[in-house]
């Protein structure tokens, strides 16, 4: 089974990723579908939240002990497009920033206290 981990808290779902997202500047991304709502999950992955992809499997022998293997994929900080789909699920797009955006943040740098 896989998850997304955000704050320490799993997600059922079901993960999509692109190296170049032509519908997205050609930025890598990742399209997650969840079972909540457009609001909650507006909420869970606002931009720069870090989060994980944790997959789980039955144990190979009788131990009942599942295991689990653990991404972060904090790197993916930009949150995109929500779509519902209608079904109870929706699917947010979280993605990598561009090389450009990238050099734009070195020269501009970012948000300072």
């Amino acid at each position: 089974m896989t998850y997304i981990r955000v704050d320490e808290k799993m997600y059922p779902a079901t993960i999509v990723g692109r190296v170049g997202d032509n519908t997205w500047d050609g930025r890598e991304s990742k399209s997650i579908t969840l079972t909540m709502s457009h609001d909650e999950v507006a909420a869970l992955l606002p931009d720069g939240t870090p989060w994980s992809i944790v997959q789980r499997t039955p144990a190979p022998d009788e131990s009942g002990t599942e295991n689990e293997n653990e991404w972060d994929n904090s790197a993916f900080s930009l949150s995109g497009d929500i779509t519902d789909h209608r079904d109870g699920t929706v699917t947010i797009k979280m993605g990598k920033p561009t090389d450009l955006e990238d050099a734009y943040e070195m020269l501009l740098g970012g948000d300072e206290a």
